[in-house]
């Protein structure tokens, strides 16, 4: 199914070829063309499924982790259930670009649908946390593949300027999949048990096995399995493991299991930044191919757009983690209703992906849409510092929507700028590298928030115990479970007090969450626009 494409034959390429020399050559020429738009269309199609189903199986476990954690009276490792997963997912995306570029698009999205549905089956039959905990990281390796290489092979197929729309569709695919998933895993939750959710993933994983094996017909990489395994960066690709490993170990024990200033954490911290030092210096001297050319960040619009997805990761995941919370706790809803306080920020994501892409595809301009989505992320995360305990569901509503048509403004045009100023060959390691940081961002803004809000949160328990030191045991028992507050027969007082004491440590999360914002939209200010090619890139060698 897979077809080797030269530049002046792939999809989208509008250059012309020369007239053929009789008519039957003309006849033949029309049918090759007409195969390859359909193989376009065809793979295309199934992009949008892919995108479909992954928003489902992401958003879902996003919303169901919470319960999981109380089911198995081990709340002190809940985050462990998303940063294990994000831990192998962040950590193996470089490497999957890389190995899509030697090995092909189709073989490598079907070794990472393998890994997501065993570890969605192994999650599914899990007994205990730590096998939950495991299992999670397996479906990290798989996810990993599969959103990386999904957004890498419509570059492949359309130019850049057919590129902005296709992109804005697809995403709007994983939009009203996620909006979906929000209710699904509530439903799920509340009506019946989690494991529900693992055995629809692993429905979903097999779906999106026979999605790759028959709709996505991209090109074919040249050479034989002894060169292409030549071409491997095993050096680079340990290296990095061991580095990004590291560093995320740290951001997440740091300020929740384990103080920042414990050894532990700070090992981790020094030795992830000198192995990453390692990294860089065997990229640069000793890889053959390198599955992160240093040669890239010489130019400036890539630079700059893999360094802001960095800080765009952060400021888009921090309000899908703590509104829900907030909801739960301080609101006291049921586990759907704090799903659904995420949904207008779906909604209005994927209105505006797709509103982005047309006015990409139809104008050319793509700089001054990062402008205007990074002030809407800007606006929208710093409205959320008002949000209070009489806050009403129309703030919500209204902030979730500015917050949501930001991230949707620039989730792909962000990815187009370091597209565009990569050649077709480093078109995957360029994307690849872009979502990455923005999953390193996610991991950021989660130890950061998760630290100052759990700092903040201390420091007023100290203060309602002195307080009320005839509840200090009920209060202690609401710091250690935050179910419990609603839960408890507490006097009014003491019931207020401990609310406060969450809406105080939420509001200093979402203060944290500016700097973010404000480094974005700093970033993104200095963007070069470049105009976007009719011709498209060879892509695969």
């Amino acid at each position: 199914m897979e077809k080797t494409l030269s530049k002046s034959d792939t999809p989208g390429n509008t250059s012309t070829a020369p007239p053929p020399a009789s008519g039957e050559g003309k006849t033949e020429l029309g049918d090759d063309a007409t195969g390859q738009i359909r193989d376009a269309r065809i793979t295309y199609f199934g992009v949008f499924l892919l995108m479909f189903l992954i928003g489902i199986y992401t958003t879902m476990d996003a919303v169901i982790y919470y319960p999981i954690a109380e089911h198995f009276n081990d709340m002190q490792r809940a985050n462990w259930l998303i940063n294990s997963y994000l831990i192998t997912m962040t950590s193996m995306q470089p490497i999957y670009g890389k190995c899509s570029d030697i090995a092909g698009r189709v073989p490598t999205m079907t070794v990472a649908a393998l890994f997501l549905l065993v570890g969605s089956l192994l999650c599914a039959v899990s007994n205990s946390m730590d096998m939950l905990i495991a299992s999670r990281a397996i479906q990290g390796v798989g996810s990993a593949g599969m959103y990386t290489i999904v957004n890498v092979v419509i570059g492949d197929l359309f130019t850049e300027r057919e590129r902005g729309k296709l992109m804005g569709f697809s995403s709007s695919a994983w939009s009203l999949a996620s909006a979906a998933a929000v209710i699904i895993g509530g439903a799920i939750v509340q009506l019946s048990t989690w494991r529900v959710a693992f055995w629809l993933n692993v429905a979903i994983s097999a779906v999106a096995s026979g999605v790759v094996l028959y709709f996505l017909r991209v090109p074919k990489p040249s050479g034989t399995r002894r060169e292409k395994l030549g071409r491997v960066d095993f050096g680079g690709s340990a290296i990095s493991l061991v580095s990004i490993v590291l560093v995320l170990l740290a951001l997440s024990w740091g300020g929740q299991q384990y103080p920042w200033s414990s050894a532990r954490v700070i090992c981790c911290i020094v030795f992830g930044v000198l192995i990453g030092a390692l990294f860089v210096f065997y990229e640069a001297k000793y890889a053959k191919e390198p599955i992160l050319p240093m040669y890239l960040f010489k130019t400036r619009n890539i630079a700059l757009s893999v360094f802001g997805h960095l800080f765009f990761g952060a400021v888009t995941n921090a309000p899908l983690i703590f509104i829900p919370q907030w909801a739960l706790v301080v609101k006291n809803t049921t586990p759907i209703t704090s799903g659904l306080y995420t949904l207008p920020f779906s909604l209005s994501e994927g209105v505006a992906v797709v509103l982005t892409g047309l006015v990409v595809t139809k104008t050319g301009r793509y700089r001054e849409c990062l402008w205007f989505g990074s002030v809407c992320l800007l606006v929208g995360s710093s409205l959320l510092i008002v949000l209070g305990r009489e806050s009403h569901v129309g703030e919500v509503i209204g902030f979730m929507i500015i917050c949501g048509f930001g991230f949707g403004t620039c989730i792909q045009t962000l990815i187009l700028t370091a597209q565009v100023g990569a050649e077709g060959k480093d078109m995957a390691t360029a994307t690849t590298a872009c979502i990455f940081t923005r999953s390193l961002g996610s991991m950021v803004v989660v130890a950061v928030l998760s630290s100052v809000s759990e700092n903040k949160r201390k420091t007023e328990f100290a203060n309602a115990i002195a307080r009320f030191p005839e509840y200090a045991s009920a209060i202690t028992q609401v710091s250690y479970n935050q179910s419990l507050i609603h839960q408890l027969d507490l006097p009014v007082d003491v019931f207020n007090q401990i609310l406060d004491v969450f809406m105080k440590s939420m509001r200093s999360a979402f203060i944290a969450l500016v700097p973010f914002s404000v480094l974005f939209f700093l970033t993104v200010i200095f963007i070069e626009h470049k105009r976007l090619n009719t011709v498209k890139k060879v892509t695969i060698q």
